[in-house]
């Protein structure tokens, strides 16, 4: 089909548009590696926006986030907070109704998806939505995935579509957007 629109997308315009449309007030992260979201929340939400980070850094074996590394690049933010913690134990102590947007990029796989949606939907505001790393077929298909025997995420967002708004945009890696 002919079209003036070419077929890359762009994670980073995604990112802020939905600030632009969301303007939030309370971000939360989970898994930060060399900041390219965090930089996006942080440019592009207003001054009066709290982003709070979290990454359990050199903890994970894996491409991880260096914690000395984040921690200067962002000491002179004042509205983001960088915090060592995992979202499997992070997650649970925000009040219900309290984020406008939630962003999980640790390694998703099936598990993590169904963990976010079941502990975090809750956590977001009426208009809040839980942006996540993954979720297309491709991305399913990861050599990591395979290996390590990870729950695949497709059957986890068809579970989920029955309560939510999903909805997953490009083929690698994707980003899957769920919101109530």
């Amino acid at each position: 089909m002919r079209t003036s629109y070419n077929n890359k997308i762009d994670y980073g315009d995604i990112f802020k548009s939905i600030i632009f449309l969301n303007k939030p007030s309370n971000i939360v992260e989970f898994g930060i590696l060399d900041g390219f979201s965090l930089d996006i929340f942080n440019e592009h939400s207003s001054k009066d926006c709290k982003i709070t980070a979290y990454d359990i850094f050199e903890e994970f074996n894996g491409n991880s986030a260096e914690f000395d590394y984040i921690t200067k690049k962002y000491q002179e933010e004042e509205k983001i907070e960088i915090k060592k913690g995992d979202l499997y134990k992070v997650l649970d102590t925000f009040e219900n109704d309290s984020l406008d947007i939630i962003h999980i990029d640790i390694a998703n796989e099936g598990f993590t998806y169904d963990f976010a949606i079941k502990h975090g939907m809750r956590k977001l505001k009426k208009n809040g939505v839980l942006l996540m790393e993954g979720g297309s077929k491709t991305r399913d298909k990861v050599h990591w995935m395979k290996k390590y025997k990870k729950p695949l995420i497709r059957p986890v967002l068809e579970e989920h579509k029955k309560n939510y708004n999903i909805i997953t945009i490009g083929s690698f890696p994707g980003l899957t957007i769920i919101s109530k």
